[in-house]
């Protein structure tokens, strides 16, 4: 019954997001950016649930969701199941799995869009405590060619995050075009995360764009786009023990201003 009640569910949702999507904001050029660490799929309220993910991603109409904490076939934490295909599956996406620990546990980026290209890169790790990684991926969002970065930073250890921002500051910089990067930073725009952004590279959308507060789960886009984000949200929710956060980015603005 619950599994027909989510087909029926997943079904009607989907017919909205696409009469939606295709009606309201892509027509525009508008892009719905998430970034959620899913915590294997184990809510606050002690549930291991997939599907529920899956419907809550579709309900809040993502195009492109960068996840952390991604089993497959990781432990029985996670009934040996395979999180990337089935959400891949679920939401009819495209989709990346950047595993950090053997093949089983990682990032995850799910984009509407075609898949270009991918990396899984190997973060440093001077502690040799739990690896961790970044993924960066190309990928076209209409005539905007975009490279997507999804990364877990150390939550164990402060010297293992100095290290790894400094290393991801390279990346970054390296990077041509636009870039947005999702992710589960374990550290602040004010503490940490600073010299990622100092270089003027990239910006916090969070709370430097948007002004909803700083908090470990952010976007950062780059500079071009920084006037491009036009609204976002962190949703609450006990599917994880981590909100979800969105933004919205209307690069009908980058064009305007490319062209004055």
């Amino acid at each position: 019954m619950r599994r027909f009640r989510f087909m029926t569910m997943l079904c009607i949702l989907s017919a909205v997001c696409v009469i939606t999507l295709s009606g309201c904001r892509n027509n525009v050029g508008i892009v719905r950016v998430m970034t959620y660490n899913l915590h294997h799929c184990m809510g606050d309220d002690g549930i291991y649930d997939v599907s529920r993910i899956a419907e809550f991603m579709i309900t809040h109409q993502a195009d492109i969701i960068l996840c952390q904490e991604v089993d497959s076939a990781y432990s029985d934490r996670s009934k040996m199941e395979k999180q990337p295909e089935m959400l891949e599956t679920m939401l009819g996406f495209h989709a990346f799995y950047g595993p950090n620990i053997g093949e089983t546990y990682g990032n995850l980026i799910l984009s509407r869009y075609p898949i270009a290209s991918t990396e899984n890169i190997s973060l440093p790790n001077p502690d040799d405590i739990e690896p961790r990684g970044v993924i960066v991926a190309t990928l076209k969002a209409g005539k905007n060619t975009i490279t997507i970065m999804d990364t877990h930073l150390s939550a164990f250890s402060r010297h293992n995050r100095d290290v790894e921002v400094e290393f991801l500051k390279g990346i970054v910089k390296e990077r041509d075009g636009l870039v947005l990067f999702g992710a589960d930073f374990n550290c602040r725009p004010s503490g940490q995360l600073k010299p990622l952004l100092d270089d003027g590279v990239v910006a916090d959308t969070r709370d430097g764009v948007l002004g909803l507060g700083e908090g470990i789960d952010d976007i950062l886009v780059s500079i071009p786009l920084r006037d491009c984000v036009i609204k976002g949200e962190i949703v609450e929710n006990q599917l994880s023990d981590h909100p979800a956060y969105w933004i919205d980015i209307d690069f009908g603005k980058l064009k305007v201003r490319r062209n004055k």
